[in-house]
């Protein structure tokens, strides 16, 4: 019942329970189109390649079943420690490690979730679009899901208890996480620079027998840059195991020479209130569908051709429009009394 239970909420975090899914891409000029998956065309929200239109995670079952494994695992072998995702999007992956821990009476530990909340800083967001500059900013606004949301995505299935919510970018969050013991560490900032930062703050926390877990290894330079330095910097030699075909993880075999010696304090975890003010609301963007966008486009090109007839107009009738304007004011003029 336990493994029929998760898996069943694998696809729903997933949007993939019903008979169709909607899915999100980028056009060539960067903007944002959605359309229906049904069918085999579903295979891409299995494997973790698309954006889901209300999926509440983008990794795709493969990523979501290791997870669930690697948690399976640090509760079996008692290692100790906290699990963290720091990237969590709209909450799902982290959702699922809530999920597993409750499944096995591991309720003391907590799951703490970093985020900004707020999509990714103006420095490191080129990365992400690959250095055009959108005119539109919905590739942004739908990456950019706010807290309150995402809270609300733990509560109405049940896990709001036992996760803690760390708002802002890494490189004011990830300093107050040092010197906490980890079981569990999920990475998923894409650019080097989260990437790096998470590392640093995080993994000299991890426990031995624990998991760290990078998402965007395969696909995205940077992250891997900055995950080969660190290892390579740190003498890390435990090997990189292949998780699908964007994510690797490997499991801690040796303790470093920075070790935690007791939790550092986090702070106070931030109200709904004070996340609504430090955070702005995008949740009412909506990502049009393709037939939309191509209206849109026809619409584009009608308004362009009627512009041009318009001066075309304004040029052989510029006296003839003229004239009559004049007549009918003249005509206006008697019939006053």
């Amino acid at each position: 019942m336990r493994v029929a239970y998760l898996d069943l909420l694998k696809l729903s975090l997933c949007d993939l329970a019903g008979s169709s899914t909607g899915s999100v891409g980028r056009m060539e000029d960067g903007r944002l189109v959605s359309r229906r998956l049904v069918g085999d065309d579903r295979q891409v929200r299995l494997v973790g390649m698309d954006w889901p239109l209300q999926g509440l995670t983008m990794v795709g079952l493969a990523r979501l079943d290791d997870l669930q494994r690697c948690v399976e695992s640090v509760v079996g072998d008692r290692v100790e420690g906290d699990l963290v995702e720091a990237g969590a999007w709209r909450g799902g992956a982290s959702i699922l490690i809530r999920a597993t821990l409750d499944s096995l009476g591991a309720e003391e530990r907590t799951v703490w979730v970093a985020d900004s909340f707020r999509g990714f800083p103006s420095s490191e967001a080129g990365g992400i679009t690959g250095g055009r500059d959108l005119d539109d900013d919905a590739p942004f606004e739908f990456l950019s899901v706010p807290l309150e949301e995402v809270r609300d995505h733990f509560s109405r299935l049940g896990y709001e208890d036992g996760v803690r919510f760390v708002p802002g970018f890494f490189q004011e969050t990830m300093p107050t996480l040092r010197g906490r013991r980890w079981a569990l560490i999920r990475l998923d900032g894409d650019t080097y620079e989260a990437t790096r930062l998470t590392l640093e703050a995080l993994y000299p926390g991890l426990a031995v027998g624990g998991y760290l877990v990078v998402d965007d290894y395969g696909v995205i330079d940077d992250c891997r840059r900055a995950v080969d330095e660190y290892r390579s910097e740190q003498g890390i030699t435990e090997p990189l195991e292949e998780v699908d075909w964007a994510s690797v993880r490997w499991r801690r075999e040796t303790a470093g020479p920075e070790e935690p010696s007791a939790p550092a304090p986090a702070g106070p975890e931030p109200s709904v209130a004070d996340a609504q003010a430090a955070v702005a609301d995008r949740s009412g963007a909506e990502v049009p569908t393709d037939r939309e966008r191509a209206l849109e486009n026809e619409l584009e090109a009608l308004r362009g051709r009627f512009d041009r007839a318009e001066v075309e107009a304004a040029r052989g009738w510029g006296g003839v429009t003229e004239r009559a304007a004049s007549w009918v004011r003249r005509l206006a003029n008697r019939r006053r009394p």
